[in-house]
């Protein structure tokens, strides 16, 4: 691919990408604080920084590709819900479509992860060589703690505490395997079938399933809030290994998926302290 073209001369600032999530989180929380931090509170220097905020945006992007293929399947799935409404129409389909969203939604979570690994490029240097979210992510947290110097082991553990849960572990591995049937035709492929939408004699309209108790559309809504929530605090964690400790220090506070407010503050240490005396705020 060439090589982008400057701006002319006295070009202003553009949109750096059109967010289109609910109050745009994704710019607000990944994009725009990363932004705000790398540049104000760590060591980074500026071939870093620019390593660095190149992979966010991308990274931010790759984000609005899967919430976008998300919304596209709850626009066909709720397309057909009333299509099959009427009884007169068909009383059985296998969809094409339905199958397309979920496994770009699928496949774009995957390389989303893949990228946000490379985050750890910049703050560790040669020292980080993993370029994959290898293993389901088994592979990053080995590589964490055995390739970062002894006196990051702190901030290792908090990685592990907030990236590798047993929560983060389940949806990692569900949509990573679904992906990989989808894709590389393990376990035996995944049926076209797991697909149908179908309208019973009785009126009762039956759509793609995740489990027996869950549709796959509600699954795919929780995948997206993990998903957001893992990528953003995978890129504040990274972040912290070069956050200037002798001034600030970094809290989390989740927030719910539809506000604009970031779930990390990175605030002076004299803050900081009178923070650790109130509940709800974690040290990183």
């Amino acid at each position: 691919m060439a090589d982008p073209i400057s701006p002319p001369p006295g070009f202003t600032a553009a949109l750096v990408f059109d967010d289109p999530t609910p109050n745009a989180i994704i710019l607000n929380r990944v994009n725009r604080r990363a932004v705000e931090i790398a540049g104000s509170c760590t060591d980074l220097n500026r071939e870093e920084c620019n390593d660095f905020l190149d992979l966010v945006m991308l990274i931010s992007r790759k984000m609005v590709s899967v919430w976008k293929h998300l919304q596209a399947y709850h626009l066909e799935e709720k397309r057909l819900r009333e299509q099959f409404a009427d009884p007169a129409a068909k009383h059985h389909v296998y969809s094409q479509e339905l199958f397309e969203e979920f496994d770009v939604f699928a496949v774009q979570i995957k390389s989303t992860l893949d990228h946000v690994v490379k985050v750890m490029r910049p703050m560790l240097g040669r020292k980080w060589t993993m370029y994959t979210f290898a293993g389901k992510g088994e592979g990053v947290l080995a590589s964490l703690k055995n390739n970062t110097p002894r006196k990051h082991a702190g901030r290792v553990k908090s990685m592990e505490h907030f990236l590798f849960s047993e929560r983060h572990r389940a949806w990692l591995a569900a949509i990573i395997d679904s992906r990989d049937r989808m894709n590389h035709c393990q376990e035996g492929g995944l049926r076209i079938e797991k697909f149908a939408v179908f309208r019973e004699p009785v009126g009762t309209i039956h759509v793609p399933m995740w489990s027996d108790e869950q549709e796959l559309g509600k699954a795919m809504d929780a995948i997206w809030s993990n998903f957001f929530h893992f990528v953003e605090d995978f890129i504040m964690l990274a972040l912290h290994f070069r956050v200037l400790d002798e001034k600030f220090s970094m809290f989390r506070k989740e927030e719910p998926l539809s506000s604009t407010t970031s779930s990390w503050a990175v605030m002076t240490k004299a803050d900081g302290d009178a923070l650790i005396k109130k509940l709800g705020a974690t040290p990183a």
